[in-house]
Protein backbone atom coordinates (compact mmCIF):
# COMPACT_ATOMS: atom_id res chain seq x y z
CA UNK A 1 0.00 0.00 0.00
CA UNK A 2 1.28 3.46 -1.01
CA UNK A 3 1.44 6.54 1.30
CA UNK A 4 -1.19 8.37 -0.65
CA UNK A 5 -3.45 5.35 -0.05
CA UNK A 6 -2.38 5.05 3.36
CA UNK A 7 -3.33 8.47 3.86
CA UNK A 8 -6.73 8.30 2.26
CA UNK A 9 -8.14 5.36 4.10
CA UNK A 10 -6.48 7.75 7.33
CA UNK A 11 -8.80 9.86 6.99
CA UNK A 12 -12.13 7.91 5.92
CA UNK A 13 -11.53 6.62 9.27
CA UNK A 14 -11.28 9.90 11.10
CA UNK A 15 -14.32 10.83 9.33
CA UNK A 16 -16.54 7.90 9.99
CA UNK A 17 -15.36 8.25 13.73
CA UNK A 18 -16.12 12.02 13.49
CA UNK A 19 -19.44 11.56 11.71
CA UNK A 20 -20.60 9.14 14.57
CA UNK A 21 -19.59 11.66 17.30
CA UNK A 22 -21.21 14.47 15.63
CA UNK A 23 -24.58 12.29 15.53
CA UNK A 24 -24.34 11.41 19.25
CA UNK A 25 -23.85 15.11 20.01
CA UNK A 26 -26.93 15.82 17.84
CA UNK A 27 -28.87 13.45 19.84
CA UNK A 28 -27.61 14.81 23.42
CA UNK A 29 -28.46 18.56 22.52
CA UNK A 30 -32.05 17.62 20.92
CA UNK A 31 -32.44 15.72 24.81
CA UNK A 32 -30.52 18.68 26.13
CA UNK A 33 -33.45 21.05 24.67
CA UNK A 34 -36.15 18.96 25.27
CA UNK A 35 -35.49 19.13 28.81
CA UNK A 36 -34.63 22.06 29.12
CA UNK A 37 -38.72 23.64 27.58
CA UNK A 38 -40.25 20.50 30.01
CA UNK A 39 -38.02 22.62 32.75
CA UNK A 40 -38.83 26.34 31.23
CA UNK A 41 -42.49 25.35 31.08
CA UNK A 42 -42.51 23.65 34.62
CA UNK A 43 -40.97 27.34 36.19
CA UNK A 44 -43.39 29.24 34.19
CA UNK A 45 -46.03 27.01 36.15
CA UNK A 46 -44.78 27.72 39.37
CA UNK A 47 -44.55 31.59 38.91
CA UNK A 48 -48.43 31.76 37.69
CA UNK A 49 -49.18 29.44 40.55
CA UNK A 50 -47.33 31.68 43.25
CA UNK A 51 -48.74 34.84 41.57
CA UNK A 52 -52.62 33.48 41.86
CA UNK A 53 -51.38 32.50 46.02
CA UNK A 54 -50.63 35.86 46.81
CA UNK A 55 -51.98 38.84 44.22
CA UNK A 56 -50.52 41.65 46.55
CA UNK A 57 -47.72 40.08 47.34
CA UNK A 58 -44.46 42.42 46.83
CA UNK A 59 -41.27 41.38 45.25
CA UNK A 60 -37.99 41.61 47.24
CA UNK A 61 -35.83 43.79 45.95
CA UNK A 62 -33.48 40.67 44.73
CA UNK A 63 -35.84 39.72 42.26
Amino acid sequence: MDELTGRIIELEIRYTHQSSLVEELNVELTSANARIAQLERQVRALHDMLGSLEPEFTQSPDE
